[in-house]
């Protein structure tokens, strides 16, 4: 007699439900806009951008698809995941910093600046990606 493979996988997900989330929701393309923003903001730190950030949008970590995502029901399939927490406490970091850095380079303080942006900045990117590459890995198959 063969066993049964269950239709649900480590994560807790069966093929219908990872389907489903895969069509509301697109993990890569909120990934892809916030390491462009980290480019934008890279550039106005360096003083190589031709726009003027203003510290109050990029502080908005709600107003992104990816903090749509997070604040809405997308994501509640990921809540029991570490992932999930480390996304969410990471996203809003990411826009509370840049806001930070645009504040420094309006006082004057560059160095200060890309500092921030060079590593605590970074490294709430580096969590942002890492937690959704976990969760988008989560839905393959």
């Amino acid at each position: 007699m063969q066993s049964r493979v269950s239709a649900h996988d480590a994560v807790g997900f069966d093929c219908c439900c990872k389907r489903g989330l895969r069509d509301r929701m697109n993990i890569i393309a909120a990934a892809e806009a916030h390491v462009v923003w980290k480019n934008r903001l890279g550039n106005y730190v360096r003083g190589l951008g031709l726009e003027t950030l203003g510290a109050a949008t990029l502080g908005q970590d709600g107003v992104c698809q990816l903090g749509n995502l997070i604040n809405g029901s997308a994501l509640l399939a990921f809540h029991d995941m570490p992932e999930y927490d480390q996304l969410r406490e990471a996203h809003e970091q990411f826009h509370q910093l840049s806001c930070e850095v645009v504040d420094k380079l309006n006082a004057g303080d560059r160095d200060a600046a890309i500092a921030l942006f060079e590593n605590e900045y970074s490294t709430a990117l580096q969590v942002i990606l890492a937690s959704l590459g976990k969760m988008n890995r989560s839905l393959r198959g």
